[in-house]
């Protein structure tokens, strides 16, 4: 009798379930900020890094793939935490520059050391090879998921 290659699809479907509900996706953070608040604070601060003296919300819009009015909520919280200030540009008025404070540096740089001992975490545990093979599948269900999305052809 062959092997049913859907027979774990309740599994994967309770996997990923899982993840959905995992605590520490949705906990509030350092200084009572959500995940998503120091996720910007992170692009913020890694954008700046390269070089750049000032974030735009357009920028950052992009790197996290949410729509302005999000990223300005978002803003808004982050300016009243005392995390970022926002000032118009000095050449073109209608553009409104992102900056971090020394806080909202520090807890970005918190934030990074955070994500980069918990992934490192991932790599000692699965050792090298099963975290390659991890990034290469988490990769394709992304891809995966994202022309499920877009088309109804499943």
């Amino acid at each position: 009798m062959g092997e049913n290659k859907y027979e774990n699809v309740s599994e994967l479907i309770a996997v990923f379930q899982r993840f959905a509900r995992a605590d520490w996706r949705k906990k509030t953070m350092w200084d009572g900020l959500k995940a998503s608040e120091i996720r910007m604070l992170v692009s913020i601060k890694q954008n700046n890094d390269k070089g750049s003296t000032a974030t735009t919300v357009t920028e950052i819009s992009k790197i996290l793939e949410v729509t302005s009015p999000t990223v300005t909520q978002m803003l808004n919280r982050l300016i009243a935490e005392g995390c970022a200030i926002r000032t118009a540009d000095q050449t073109d008025r209608r553009i409104t520059e992102i900056t971090l404070t020394d806080k909202g540096n520090r807890l970005a740089a918190k934030a990074i050391d955070r994500f980069h001992s918990i992934f490192m975490g991932i790599i000692d545990e699965l050792g090298k090879e099963q975290s390659d093979q991890l990034i290469l599948m988490l990769n394709q269900v992304f891809q995966f998921l994202e022309y499920a999305n877009k088309t109804d052809d499943l």
